[in-house]
């Protein structure tokens, strides 16, 4: 009896042993997905993403997490510490993953206006890295009923417009000269026939400049995560950056109020009690990372994620 104990629980523990081990992650880097006219350019530049992938089982349809860095539109890129500790953890696990690039403007150019008009344009970029992988799901073996979107910061803030913003609740300024155009018309021909609807959207410390831009219809599954004591972009509401003369910027506690009122979308809201902005970072200067806060980051996302079809 004990002999067949001992074989049972070293089966379980073997078994254990396997389902815990993550799978090997192949990256490409530089992939080229849109071209577009960055803030006070003249010449369309290419925007790219870096792919990462689980090895083996290439024919298997799998769900993909886009990720947007951080950096106030000003600074950021898809190599950040943290994206490419999503990217090569989400694959480790089974998705594809995509880090992107979007469009930012020089730090000297910033201003409410730029502040606004970058943070559309950088909607624009999402919707169009969207449609891509859907027009080009064979290649990279992504489901397309199971696309999510994970940004945080301005990334969250251009995922948040992109998914809450119509074309006649479009800002004054991106009207302004040079004229933008509408916000899911970017990207090449290819992907025109192909719609940004997505599975869900997690939302890291982000902020809406206008709730009632959120309106019944929208009907995407979101997951906000959000320090109380952020004082970059409030959980509730103020200034962004704390700083009058910036757009008022309305937390992950204001939309996830507008979304229980509503009544029509899943939605998550996990507020932190003790952090502020960007808290998985140890330290912000040099973007090393707080291994605890942001496994607990990870879990929560990844939860999400297989409430929403996810694995």
């Amino acid at each position: 009896m004990r002999r067949v104990f001992f074989i049972c629980l070293m089966a379980i523990l073997l078994e254990g042993s396997v389902f815990a081990q993550s799978l090997q992650v192949n990256v490409h880097h530089g992939v080229p997905y849109c071209s577009a006219l960055f803030p006070g350019q003249d010449k369309m530049q290419n925007l790219c993403f870096d792919f990462y992938e689980p090895s083996g089982n290439a024919d298997t349809l799998r769900p993909l997490v886009i990720t947007l860095f951080g950096g106030g539109f000003v600074a950021g890129t898809r190599e950040w510490v943290d994206m490419e500790a999503w990217c090569n953890r989400f694959a480790e696990n089974g998705y594809a993953a995509a880090s992107i690039d979007y469009r930012i403007m020089p730090a000297k150019n910033f201003s409410a206006k730029s502040l606004i008009r970058t943070g559309f344009m950088a909607a624009q970029d999402v919707s169009a890295a969207v449609r891509f992988f859907k027009a080009n799901s064979e290649k990279y073996h992504v489901d397309t009923n199971r696309i999510f979107l994970l940004g945080q910061s301005a990334g969250a803030v251009a995922i948040i417009h992109a998914l809450y913003m119509d074309e006649d609740e479009r800002p004054a300024e991106t009207f302004e000269e040079p004229l933008l155009p509408p916000l899911h018309s970017a990207g090449t021909a290819e992907v025109q026939e192909h719609t940004f609807d997505v599975a869900g959207a997690v939302l890291l410390w982000g902020c809406i400049f206008d709730p009632e831009m959120i309106d019944a219809d929208e009907v995407t599954p979101v997951c906000f995560i959000h320090g109380e004591k952020d004082r970059i972009l409030p959980v509730d509401s103020g200034y962004a950056f704390s700083t009058r003369g910036l757009p008022y910027a309305y937390g992950s506690k204001v939309m996830a109020e507008r979304l229980e009122k509503l009544g029509t979308v899943p939605f998550e809201l996990h507020l932190l009690e003790q952090e502020g902005h960007a808290f998985y970072f140890k330290y912000l200067s040099m973007f090393q990372l707080a291994d605890m806060k942001f496994d607990n980051c990870f879990q929560i996302a990844r939860d999400f994620m297989r409430r929403h079809g996810g694995l």
